[in-house]
């Protein structure tokens, strides 16, 4: 692809799922409609992905396997009998040197690179180019506000310091922030390599947002910006990714098309890796609610969902945006893509926190008003079934989510962010 004129060549470097490619998709779609040159610098895996939208493609270490399962920090403490700081590097820092070298040549003749948080190695490339970089966010925890203290552990722990307030909080992310210093050591060491000065900051913490800019990548309404956001912050509200050819499976149209709304049950792009009994359950609630179901159960997984039903479908992939406008409430494991979705469709949700951030992210749904939240050990067909009953007969509930989807509606994520862009770099 040639490089345009006027335009600017952009790398936008991201690691995760694809739930952590897609937002960025949609703004180097956006940017190349401007005329920038966009590169797509993350796993080899997603070089496909990246090629539908006529975007160029860096490979940047460590790579994905299909199917990655992502168990959150404290489960794999657990399951794999590793020291906390090993485990920190391996899901945070993942293959440093490997990702700093690919990406120094992913940022050779760049103008300007957007880093992901799990890109920590961007930033150091952008800087020993001499090249301006920016950073992103992809979910109001992101920015660990004392005000707003993240969800992480058990619930009620976040509950506790928001009840004692921001003092209490901010000591804590204190302490936390210094038990994790030492773990980025490697991160500092390469650092001296390159004979880039030293830093006291974080990757992970203060260090991950660029001076110049921090771009918020999610939806208004989960998150206002509070006293110790960064003041370079600027919430863009979500990238809603769009892709050229998307339909739905005629079978499932069908079904959608022909009888009452159903309940749509979805793991996101990761979670269905490893469901569990998710499915089988949900299956089992529906029947018992008497309500028609939409099983969206990834690959390799339809025959631990459902025996075939008139009044329940299961599918192995369907674009949210097709599937939840047909659906009663939607039942989801609360990554930020899959709520920003289920926001802007204007359904009740339930929510079950599978990682990461979707505890805090699934707190914020139920403090808008428009979901409820059952843990993973409690997803069993009966609390499930009663949890739904709740949802569905809240009218509260169901109002707070159509007003919720009016304002998501009114967003341009991409639109937002690649106007933020356009100005850092002219």
């Amino acid at each position: 692809m040639a490089r345009p004129g006027a335009g600017k060549r952009i790398v936008l470097a991201t690691y995760g799922s694809p739930g952590d490619l897609q937002p960025f998709l949609a703004i180097g779609a956006e940017l190349r409609a401007r005329g920038h040159d966009p590169i797509v610098a993350t796993s080899e895996i997603y070089r496909d992905r990246v090629a539908v939208e006529n975007l160029r493609f860096a490979p940047v270490r460590p790579d994905r396997t299909p199917g990655q399962q992502e168990p959150d920090f404290l489960h794999r403490l657990v399951r794999d009998r590793q020291g906390p700081a090993t485990v920190f590097r391996e899901m945070f820092l993942p293959s440093l040197r490997d990702a700093l070298v690919d990406l120094q040549r992913a940022t050779h003749d760049a103008d300007v690179v957007v880093a992901h948080p799990l890109a920590s190695a961007a930033r150091l490339a952008a800087e020993a180019k001499g090249v301006p970089w920016l950073s992103a966010v992809m979910q109001p925890m992101g920015y660990l506000s004392a005000y707003e203290p993240p969800v992480v552990g058990p619930r009620w722990l976040s509950a506790t310091f928001r009840t004692l307030g921001p003092r209490a909080s901010r000591r804590a992310l204190k302490m936390a922030r210094w038990l994790t210093d030492p773990w980025s050591k490697e991160w500092h060491e390469l650092r001296a390599e390159l004979g880039l000065a030293p830093v006291k900051n974080h990757p992970l913490w203060e260090g991950q947002h660029s001076p110049l800019l921090s771009l918020g990548l999610f939806p208004r309404v989960l998150g206002d910006r509070q006293p110790d956001w960064p003041p370079q912050a600027r919430v863009t509200g979500f990238p809603f990714y769009r892709p050229r050819e998307r339909l739905l499976d005629p079978g499932l149209r069908g079904f959608l098309e022909n009888g009452e709304p159903p309940i749509v049950f979805t793991l996101g792009t990761t979670a269905v890796n490893d469901p569990g009994t998710f499915f089988q359950e949900s299956a089992d609630a529906s029947r018992h609610l008497g309500l028609r179901a939409v099983l969206v159960v990834g690959h390799g997984n339809q025959e631990r969902s459902t025996s075939p039903s008139q009044d329940a479908i299961a599918v192995p992939y369907a674009p949210h945006d097709l599937v939840f406008p047909f659906a009663r409430a939607i039942v989801h494991q609360g990554g930020i893509g899959t709520l920003s979705e289920g926001l802007l469709a204007g359904k009740p949700m339930l929510i079950m926190p599978y990682a990461h951030d979707q505890a805090d992210n699934a707190w914020r749904a139920t403090r808008l008003g428009v979901a409820r939240v059952i843990a993973r050990g409690q997803y069993r067909s009966g609390r499930v079934s009663h949890e739904l009953g709740r949802l569905l007969d809240d009218r509260a509930r169901l109002d707070a989510a159509v007003n919720i989807a009016r304002k998501v509606s009114r967003e341009r994520g991409a639109d937002s962010a690649a106007d933020l862009i356009d100005a850092a770099v002219h």
